[in-house]
């Protein structure tokens, strides 16, 4: 029984060690001073900002006053930070229905919004509506990432347990992944560039799983965690907001991670500019967003 215990120990103890000498230390190029902060513009509780790059402007989501009352709004911000249209699509106007709205993707000349019950798109020149697609079962639609086929994946992480909420083409809605408490309630969640779906949760790992079968291929795993969104680089890289750590990180396609901005209170779903190599933070409570040029 000695011999067995002391085996399990030495085993343990190797474990430990190995895990100790792959540990990689986290690089920083925050640099909180060349942070720049856009407060007190016409947002209310704005939750997510996607670069519209056909049209050189950022698309930002606002929740409104939270509820099940139908008066979320998408602003349009320039790049250099001024609202330019505060209201471009608005629950209640226009047979347009935004309930708490979240996450949102542009493909295809269409806007791909996740609000408290549906997918619902709207014309990226018009704002006009496009059409929707209910989510039964639902608990709260989150982020969402639109593929080029017209595939969306959306993250719920309402309820007991969380899952990642798949929409085809032609409107099925189905599960990636059957609903349990492994997928740590995903929030962030999108399709790398060889088609992986990658998604956070409330813990410390990002995980990547095969988009057909749901299967989890690997786990990356950060200093801190709480992921609100994902965002893919086309080099493989992906950057990943940390509520958990107040800050964002960018996580090489090999695996090197570095903090490239820091002190965000909560850091929501971000955006990327891929014209000026830009970061986009938006915050939900303090109705802010701001902008980082990365090296």
């Amino acid at each position: 029984m000695m011999s067995i215990r002391l085996t399990l120990l030495a085993a343990a103890a190797s474990l430990s060690l190995a895990g100790a000498a792959t540990a990689q230390p986290v690089q920083s190029t925050a640099d909180v001073a060349k942070q720049k902060v856009f407060a007190n513009i016409g947002l209310l509780n704005s939750e997510c900002i996607r670069y519209d790059a056909a049209n050189d402007r950022y698309l930002i989501s606002n929740l409104g006053t939270r509820g099940p009352e139908n008066n979320g709004y998408i602003a349009i911000m320039s790049p250099d930070g001024v609202i330019t249209n505060q209201k471009f699509i608005e629950g209640g106007k226009n047979g347009v229905t935004l309930i708490d709205p979240l996450g949102i993707s542009i493909q295809g000349g269409i806007i791909y919004v996740a609000d408290s019950t549906h997918m619902r798109k709207f014309d990226l020149q018009t704002g006009a509506p496009r059409g929707e697609v209910a989510l039964p079962g639902a608990g709260r639609p989150n982020d969402i990432f639109a593929t080029a086929d017209g595939t969306v994946y959306i993250s719920d992480n309402g309820g007991l347990v969380g899952t990642i909420i798949k929409v085809s083409p032609s409107g099925q809605v189905s599960l990636l992944q059957p609903r349990d408490d492994i997928m740590e309630k995903p929030n962030g969640v999108a399709v790398m560039p060889d088609g992986t779906v990658v998604h956070g949760g409330r813990g410390v790992n990002i995980s990547f799983r095969d988009a057909v079968t749901g299967r989890l291929i690997r786990e990356k795993t950060l200093p801190t965690g709480q992921f609100d969104a994902l965002v893919p680089l086309a080099d493989g890289s992906i950057l990943a907001a940390s509520q958990g750590g107040k800050n964002i990180y960018k996580v090489s396609a090999s695996g090197e991670v570095t903090e490239v901005a820091k002190e965000i209170t909560v850091p929501a779903a971000i955006g990327y500019d891929t014209k000026r190599n830009r970061l986009l933070i938006p915050q939900i409570a303090a109705a802010s967003i701001t902008f980082v040029d990365l090296p």
